[in-house]
């Protein structure tokens, strides 16, 4: 069992809430949610939790030459939930995040009451040509060129500090030293179109009308195959809609839940 660094903040939703974050990224990146979700005011007794996957943020950096599977990602959260004495709870999983969700949901349904999915990776996961093992290679050398790649995948980044952007970067940095390469693989070989259809789970998924980084068309596939599935596509947006407008993100989700 992989233990991972969560964060609790008590008594804002109207159920327990678990937020996944994305490749190369932590709990700083939902930051700005936490802040308007706070300013928007309490939805019940329930937790907002956030967490870091294995290799990033606060947890042990994680050896380059050490693979892992979506299957052992989603069972760290899944085990989480259960360190935490939560019976079951509502996940937002953004980018791999949202794949991570899915993951969880057909290894224990009973543990995810809903799923939101933003912008996630296709159910079929994304393949990369030897330019992108070449590219995570150089950014593991430069924190320069990973803070122009990282800063890249955010459209409007209007609400950013600089406070803000250099904990993003860092992370960025630390993970793609270590973990970079296991999540290629993953992305590479991952195979869930086929069992998608099992998920039960009520499920809201919001995809980026400029999303440049994973394509629309994977979530509009993934739409056609979730029996009880809300998809949204969000006309201003691009692949990070929970940083570039933070405040539009938080209203949907409390509307939703």
């Amino acid at each position: 069992m992989t233990m991972i660094y969560s964060e609790k903040y008590p008594k804002l939703a109207k159920e327990d809430t678990l937020f996944i974050h994305g490749n190369l990224a932590s709990t700083v990146w939902w930051k700005p949610t936490l802040a308007e979700w706070q300013k928007a005011g309490s939805l019940g007794n329930g937790d907002l939790i956030f967490a870091d996957w294995r290799g990033c943020g606060r947890n042990p950096a994680w050896p380059i030459d050490k693979q892992f599977t979506i299957e052992e990602l989603a069972q760290d959260f899944l085990d989480l939930i259960k360190q935490m004495g939560k019976e079951k709870v509502a996940v937002v999983g953004h980018s791999l995040g949202g794949l991570i969700a899915l993951q969880m949901m057909l290894i224990d349904p009973a543990k995810v009451s809903k799923a939101v999915l933003l912008d996630p990776v296709g159910a079929d996961g994304v393949v990369f040509d030897d330019s992108m093992y070449d590219a995570f290679k150089q950014m593991a050398l430069n924190r320069n060129l990973t803070e122009m790649v990282i800063m890249s995948t955010v459209k409007d980044q209007s609400h950013f500090t600089p406070e803000l952007t250099k904990a993003v970067v860092d992370v960025a940095f630390k993970a793609v030293q270590g973990i970079g390469s296991s999540v290629l693989q993953i992305l590479k070989s991952v195979r869930l179109s086929d069992q998608v259809a099992q998920i039960k789970n009520p499920t809201l998924l919001l995809h980026g009308r400029h999303d440049q980084i994973i394509p629309l068309k994977d979530s509009e596939d993934l739409s056609k195959k979730l029996p009880n599935v809300t998809f949204e596509v969000l006309e201003e947006a691009g692949h990070c809609w929970n940083v570039e407008n933070p405040s539009a993100f938080v209203k949907r989700l409390r509307a939703w839940f």
